[in-house]
């Protein structure tokens, strides 16, 4: 008796008896488990979902594959969502534990994935799940009845998601950046020279958007003095290692920011990679003077900003002043002589054709 027939039930036909054992031999056929070998098996599992009942699938991939039916759904998704990679992906030989990752991942991150591999990074699949921000979508997944919790408990605990996944992707892109800027520097030790220009289409955007997330994380909200001016990020505590890379990152988000080629190398050396290496890493980070006078380039334009529209605001309202006094001024009219009153109420009025 097959394996199809003992669990199938009835509503198996012997049509698809015989093609569940067909899909057996084609999967027990399989070698080891190359990147086209596992999208291949997960073409084959998920024709044994169309066939198979709900509760039998499990069992048949259980016995059929010898692993466990989530692995075996982990493959079905693999063919479902990655099948539009699929030549990017065998061509960077892709390992199925990665597969796995990407295939329940947003189209962006799985496309930021798969340009990073293909440019030589090694990413292992902690750092694909950071890069994706599998663990904070998981665990937003599992709580999400905690966001229609009233009062401060729920309140604290929006926040903790909200950081959670800010955190993941905040990590995910600080990984990325940190190897584009490895990778980058790898012919200095053939005597090679490092392409600026290559590296700032790479990594400015991921920057940027890296900067927006740490302030959305850690920096606290700033009032300006004109009260319908929106508050903004403020800067972390000046010396602290976090202000490095709050400003690092915001002179990194612009391409004007970044040294000339003179002295891009030892900004790279000294003060970009010991930073990103504090991120993602957790070294230590030996601040400087000039580390500490990073220029924010954002919060001085902001300041200018907010003091030129309190300048304009207070003229205004001293124009404002002005107009007011003079037209009160104008109302007060020094008194006109008696026999000039009794002229003017003399003169006829206008009659209507």
């Amino acid at each position: 008796m097959t394996i199809a027939k003992a669990k199938a039930g009835p509503t198996i036909s012997p049509a698809q008896e015989e093609e569940l054992s067909g899909l057996r031999e084609d999967i027990c056929s399989l070698g080891r488990r190359t990147t086209a070998q596992a999208i291949e098996l997960g073409g084959y599992l998920a024709r044994a979902k169309s066939i198979l009942p709900e509760k039998a699938l499990g069992a048949w991939i259980k016995a059929v594959c010898n692993f466990t039916p989530k692995t075996g759904r982990n493959y079905i998704a693999v063919h479902a969502n990655l099948i539009d990679y699929k030549e990017r992906l065998e061509a960077a030989a892709v390992a199925p534990t990665v597969l796995f990752v990407l295939a329940y991942a947003e189209q962006p991150d799985v496309e930021r994935v798969i340009s990073a591999i293909e440019t030589g990074e090694q990413l292992t699949v902690a750092q694909v799940k950071a890069m994706v921000g599998a663990e904070a979508r998981r665990k937003v997944a599992t709580t999400d009845e905690a966001l229609n919790v009233g009062g401060i408990a729920g309140l604290r605990k929006a926040a903790e998601l909200k950081t959670t996944q800010d955190v993941a992707q905040f990590h995910g892109l600080m990984s990325a950046v940190l190897k584009r800027v490895e990778k980058a520097m790898e012919p200095i030790a053939k005597g090679r020279a490092v392409k600026k220009g290559m590296l700032q289409e790479a990594i400015v955007y991921d920057c940027r958007h890296a900067h927006d997330l740490l302030n959305s994380i850690a920096a606290p909200m700033k009032a300006e003095l004109v009260a319908h001016v929106n508050w903004r990020p403020a800067r972390l505590p000046e010396g602290s290692a976090w202000r490095t890379v709050q400003a690092l990152l915001h002179r990194m988000g612009g391409v004007d920011g970044w040294p000339d080629r003179t002295e891009f190398v030892g900004w790279l050396q000294d003060e970009v990679i010991p930073a990103l290496r504090f991120v993602v890493h957790g070294e230590a980070l030996t601040s400087t003077e000039e580390e500490m006078e990073i220029a924010d380039a954002s919060d001085d334009l902001a300041s200018q900003e907010s003091a030129e529209a309190s300048d304009r605001v207070q003229r205004g309202e001293e124009a404002t002043l002005a107009r007011i006094n003079s037209m009160f001024n104008g109302m007060i009219a020094p008194a006109s002589p008696a026999g000039a009153s009794r002229k003017r109420r003399s003169v006829p009025s206008a009659v209507a054709a």
